[in-house]
């Protein structure tokens, strides 16, 4: 260890199993992530990330309750001794969901921040200047007095990450730290790694994003709980690594693959771009579902037939208690039929928007039209016959014992029949996968497939119209492309589908029509190609966004608007 109190974090053979389970989480795991390095974690939903995540931090087993064999260490201290005093201050983490981290004890922004350090014993003259400094570096100053829980999920994931910082801790650990951030907040946070692993902090950081991941100075990707490829991020989320156990490589890599660029440059734009203008003329004989890999979640759609229901919004405001003014005049129209994402950087008004459609929320002016019926007066239930609302976070959703239970419910209590109730369980476990799952209870499932269980939920309903709140949030490639799936079966039937995401890929590839807000109103509407055009980049980057990969590349070129792979291969065959 150093003067300073940096060391590496060593483990040696490690395996974990939980209790009453059959298979290791993590099998024989052998890593050193040295003071100042960042290591990315990668891999498919229970591939063992979440528990590496927690052994590096030194939660198992002394927080979280499973038998861990072999050596696990941040330098000369044992990660697995009976008590943490010695790591007190010098291992911190950050998990994918600020209800797990946030207190819930205090009133203020700035006053969260202030809890760990008064914890450690921090004077209150260095408090302050570690507490505005983090503000500063997460972009967060405007809200240091707000209360936290009355922020957005992203804005509070920011809070979340800013608590951990402001410690100064010597390793840092990150469980899906950017899984509700906007794609500039995600930026943000990557670029405060980098400065942080500058400074000495150890960095692991367990990610989907390749945001993120691309950053790294090496990467780690787990199968089952065990060790499949620790490099460079450009060759360990490569094809010969992922495409054999049903990951697609991150479209840059991919590109960077078919354009023969040396795996080190693979998340450098201006190297892919520079390489695909070479490679162009091979490039023509490429085909965008080439590049999915073997099975692929089919389309779904309804069982029964119906339309979509029309959605106006008009002159929609709403205000909190707070006196917060979240949405300020907005007006939009969404046909039957018609699929529409909306995207915008964290507390611009999504989610506020979104939840008049089924009567969370009320509106403060303005009105929400349902086939041109006004809505205001109508209860909540009944709303949800017609919209299918799937909530950012599934915890705010689910409450029954068993997931079978849980997907029945809505059917249930809309005085379906016995047998109709049977069927729209087993179709919604079906599209979303679980169908092994049925008896387990929701809560010994990770988030991301509990997320999957709220949607099956909502399915199983058979609304008109479904709403879905960062669907993407915490899925691996198959879970993102099964969520894809459903939408396009979805619209497909004649419904209507809206989404808030930021996942500006997702949005491009599954969405005929792209709303962009920004400060409670909309500032932008048009098709993926139109919104994502090289000449909207800088509207998209004043509401927290940026235009996908291909979209990106293909502005380099000077190919116009190529916002989905498709789009991009057929520009470059051209």
């Amino acid at each position: 260890m150093t003067e300073d109190g940096r060391a590496s974090i060593t483990l040696e053979g490690v395996s974990v199993r939980y209790p009453g389970r059959r298979e290791p989480a993590l099998h024989d795991i052998d890593l050193t992530v040295a003071p100042g390095e960042r290591l990315g974690i990668a891999g498919r939903t229970g591939a063992g990330k979440s528990t590496l995540s927690l052994v590096a931090a030194g939660f198992v087993p002394r927080v979280v309750r499973a038998r861990l064999t072999g050596t696990a260490a941040f330098g000369d201290i044992p990660l697995t001794g009976p008590t943490g005093g010695a790591l007190l201050g010098k291992t911190g983490i950050v998990f994918s969901t600020p209800a797990n981290q946030l207190s819930a004890s205090k009133l203020t922004v700035r006053e969260e921040l202030a809890f760990g350090l008064e914890n450690l014993g921090v004077p209150r003259e260095e408090m302050d200047g570690r507490i505005d400094a983090v503000l500063a570096r997460l972009e967060i100053g405007h809200l240091a007095d707000r209360e936290p829980f009355a922020l957005s999920g992203g804005e509070q994931q920011r809070v979340a990450i800013a608590s951990i910082v402001a410690m100064g801790t010597s390793v840092l650990v990150l469980d899906e730290p950017t899984a509700q951030l906007d794609p500039v907040g995600t930026a943000t946070v990557g670029r405060l790694l980098a400065e942080l692993a500058a400074d000495g902090t150890t960095i692991l950081c367990a990610e989907h994003d390749p945001t993120i991941l691309g950053g790294v100075d090496r990467c780690l990707v787990l199968e089952a709980g065990a060790a499949l490829a620790v490099d460079l991020p450009g060759r360990a989320l490569g094809g010969a690594t992922l495409d054999p156990i049903g990951l697609l490589p991150p479209t840059l890599v991919r590109l960077a693959e078919a354009a023969g660029v040396d795996p080190a440059q693979a998340f450098d734009e201006a190297a892919v771009a520079a390489g695909l203008a070479q490679a162009r003329r091979s490039l023509g004989t490429l085909d965008a579902s080439s590049w999915t890999p073997s099975g692929t979640t089919p389309a779904w759609q309804p069982r029964e037939g119906g339309r979509g229901v029309r959605i106006v919004v008009d002159q929609l405001t709403h205000r909190y208690p707070t006196g917060v003014e979240a949405l300020r005049g907005v007006s939009l129209t969404i046909d039957a039929g018609e699929s529409v994402a909306i995207v915008g950087q964290n507390g611009s008004g999504k989610t506020t928007l979104v939840k008049h459609l089924d009567g969370l929320l009320r509106p403060t002016g303005g009105r929400i039209l349902l086939d041109g019926e006004d809505t205001s007066a109508v209860p909540v239930h009944t709303l949800a016959a017609t919209i299918g609302f799937v909530f950012q976070n599934p915890d705010d959703q689910l409450f029954d014992r068993s997931v079978g239970r849980e997907v029945s419910f809505g059917p249930r209590n809309l005085g379906r029949s016995t047998e109709e109730v049977a069927r729209a369980v087993t179709d919604g476990l079906a599209a979303v996968g679980l169908e092994a799952s049925r008896a387990t209870n929701p809560y010994d499932l990770d988030l991301s497939l509990r997320k999957l269980v709220a949607l099956a939920s909502v399915l199983a309903m058979d609304p008109a119209a479904l709403v879905l709140d960062e669907p993407t949030t915490g899925q691996d490639g198959p879970g993102v492309r099964r969520v894809g799936a459903i939408v396009d079966g979805w619209v497909a039937a004649g419904r209507t589908a809206v989404a808030i995401t930021h996942d500006m890929e997702f949005a491009a590839e599954h969405f005929r029509r792209i709303v962009v807000m920004r400060g409670g109103l909309v500032v932008a509407d048009g098709t993926p190609a139109e919104v994502f055009a090289p000449d909207n980049r800088e509207l998209l980057a004043s509401a927290g966004l940026e235009p996908p990969p291909s979209a990106r590349i293909g502005a380099r070129l000077g190919l116009g608007s190529t916002p989905t792979v498709a789009a991009l291969l057929a520009a470059l065959s051209s």
